[in-house]
């Protein structure tokens, strides 16, 4: 982001959408099935990263969750989130790389 740009106010999804939305998808992560309760909590996954304009968020288990956004999904879980490979590919988040501009 240049310094000219505004940085647009990040917006959460209060608790009780959170709660709709897991209710739809019965408490459960979207992946593996754990269940709130056995994963110690289920997170919310962007689909796109909030970053790059995503707002659509999911369920998932801290270990999906983190399988997600690294890029190792398998093509059945993919399909599960209703993508392809080549969508998934384009919404896996950028790695951030460390700031050494002053070298």
């Amino acid at each position: 982001m240049s310094l000219f740009e505004e940085e647009r106010p990040r917006q959460g999804i209060g608790k009780t959408e959170w709660e709709a939305i897991k209710k739809i998808h019965n408490n459960k992560c979207v992946l593996c099935g754990r269940t709130d309760k056995q994963a110690g909590g289920l997170e919310k996954a962007h689909l796109k990263a909030y970053s790059r304009g995503g707002s659509h968020v999911v369920p998932m288990c801290a270990i999906c969750h983190k399988k997600f956004d690294s890029g190792q999904l398998t093509v059945t879980q993919i399909k599960k989130l209703g993508l392809t490979p080549t969508s998934y590919k384009r919404l896996i988040p950028k790695k951030k790389r460390p700031n050494n501009s002053w070298w």
